[in-house]
């Protein structure tokens, strides 16, 4: 196998436990115990991880070792607020066709519904600079998307949310989500969000 797919390999297994959750904010990485664990060296390890730091997803801090970011509120507020702000311009940029060719039919994980929703209304606005920046957000915002629709409606961790409701239009429930996460007391909900994910570390 050449060195650039196990670097493409590593880059993905690593990126997909942050967003699942494996890997817990705040908590360090360590290149040795990743190399083990996803049966890679140490070399394409440390170049992914290097990587992951280029995109904010991963911290270096003072160039010793790794560890996943662990936001303040005031700093997940900023996130949300920044991914509504570029949420909303996509909206108003969209093409209607576009955002009626979405599939909303698809029962999902909740938070893997949002964030490629939220990638899809980007793309219809026809900006590949607005549908990179909005996937970077929803890289960045994955650990916390998992608790956002227990936040919201006030479920239970183990319920596990449908999907999207098929009788709308995509533009509707993305206004509809953008108004409830991030137009409406956005430090309260960020610190509610905080507090839930801390819950299930």
């Amino acid at each position: 196998m050449s060195p650039g797919v196990i670097f493409e390999r590593a880059y993905r297994d690593l990126k997909q436990r942050l967003a699942d959750g494996t890997l817990k904010p705040g908590q360090p990485i360590e290149p040795a115990q990743m190399s083990a664990e996803l049966a890679a060296s140490i070399t394409p390890i440390r170049d992914a991880l290097h990587r992951l730091v280029g995109e904010r997803l991963v911290e270096a801090p003072n160039h010793n070792g790794f560890r996943l970011p662990r936001p303040s509120e005031a700093e997940l507020r900023d996130l949300y607020l920044w991914n509504g702000q570029m949420l909303g311009l996509a909206l108003r940029q969209s093409r209607f066709e576009a955002l009626r060719d979405i599939d909303l039919s698809a029962s999902v994980e909740s938070s893997t519904a949002i964030a490629s929703l939220f990638h899809r209304i980007a793309g219809a606005a026809g900006s590949n600079e607005q549908a990179q920046a909005i996937g970077q957000l929803n890289d960045r915002l994955a650990p916390y998307r998992r608790v956002e629709p227990c936040v919201l409606d006030g479920c239970d961790d183990d319920v596990a949310d449908s999907g999207v409701a098929t009788a709308e239009t995509p533009r509707q429930v993305g206004k509809r989500y953008a108004a409830e996460l991030f137009g409406q007391q956005p430090l309260g909900l960020s610190a509610k969000i905080l507090q839930r994910r801390d819950h299930r570390l």
